[in-house]
């Protein structure tokens, strides 16, 4: 039970990274094949354009940074990166829970000896109602 204690809190820990790994890529627009600005897109003559970048663009992103097209597209491989990773590290995490939840039904199982019935539940305060005209 103690090792259960401890394994417990990190494989959450693992779900919430990955998903927070994986959801600031997809923001980053790491999934996109083509470079994106995601705030300013000034062209060449200085003029603002949409958010999909030409080559001589220059984005200007919230953080105050300029970047050129070539550095938007790697900065985006970066975030696509990051998406991967995430998802693996989600993955990870999800097996763990299955595991542990697994691991759990077994213990319970095993507990309970193997001829024994499983304890019945009551519906409620008074119990099951009978069946038929009352």
């Amino acid at each position: 039970m103690r090792v259960r204690t401890g394994v417990l809190p990190a494989v959450w820990a693992l779900v919430l990274w990955g998903l927070f790994q994986a959801g600031q890529g997809v923001t980053s627009h790491g999934l996109s094949g083509e470079a994106e600005c995601s705030w300013i897109n000034m062209g060449p003559d200085g003029e603002e354009r949409s958010s999909l970048m030409e080559p001589g663009d220059l984005c200007h992103t919230r953080d105050g940074d300029e970047r050129t097209y070539e550095e938007q597209l790697a900065s985006q491989r970066e975030a696509g990166e990051d998406v991967v990773t995430g998802t693996w590290v989600l993955g990870v995490g999800a097996v763990g829970l299955a595991g542990l939840s697994v691991e759990r039904r077994l213990r319970r199982t095993r507990a309970r000896g193997p001829y024994e019935a499983r304890a019945r539940r009551s519906w409620g305060v008074r119990g099951r109602r009978p069946r038929g005209r009352v």
